[in-house]
């Protein structure tokens, strides 16, 4: 039976991952779950808006449900918490998925630099805006929310 257990963990871990259940993929685990990938050139729009982002590409089979996230992230060997989102950027474009990752106080150039990022709890999905001011708004409150969650005592032992 322990063997079959062993068996279906990957597909429990991805079911909940592609529900966005990021806490029960961790209970699964026994740790976080994240990625490590490059910090690319984006659009510049999150520093337009007021939340420059770190924009990672990801596997277009990576199981994560689109959605905003809060997370903690690994660069440079230091730890940063901070707020992701991974989608399409409906409000945009819709292209192609991507991990964007705003980091809370933090403005250094890292591009090209390798980030590890764990998720530690789903906020929301992605969604299209009215208007790109009703967009900031919600950015403001997913920031003060992914503040929250990380303060409330959900601890990752990621850093």
């Amino acid at each position: 039976m322990a063997c079959a257990n062993a068996l279906a963990m990957p597909d429990m871990v991805r079911a909940r991952l592609q529900r966005g259940d990021v806490t029960g993929a961790t209970l699964l685990l026994g740790q976080p779950w994240g990625i490590t990938a490059t910090v690319v050139h984006g659009d510049k729009r999150g520093r337009a808006l007021g939340f420059a982002t770190a924009n990672l590409v990801l596997s277009p089979d990576t199981p994560l449900a689109h959605g905003v996230y809060a997370v903690r992230a690994t660069v440079r060997g230091a730890c940063h918490e901070g707020v992701a989102c991974f989608g399409t950027r409906p409000q945009f474009d819709d292209g192609a998925p991507r991990l964007e990752v705003h980091l809370f106080d933090f403005d250094h150039d890292i591009y090209g630099a390798s980030m590890n990022v764990a998720f530690v709890a789903f906020q929301r999905p992605e969604m299209k805006f009215v208007s790109v001011d009703a967009l900031k708004e919600q950015m403001a409150t997913d920031c003060r929310m992914a503040r929250e969650l990380l303060r409330e005592g959900i601890e990752v032992a990621v850093c």
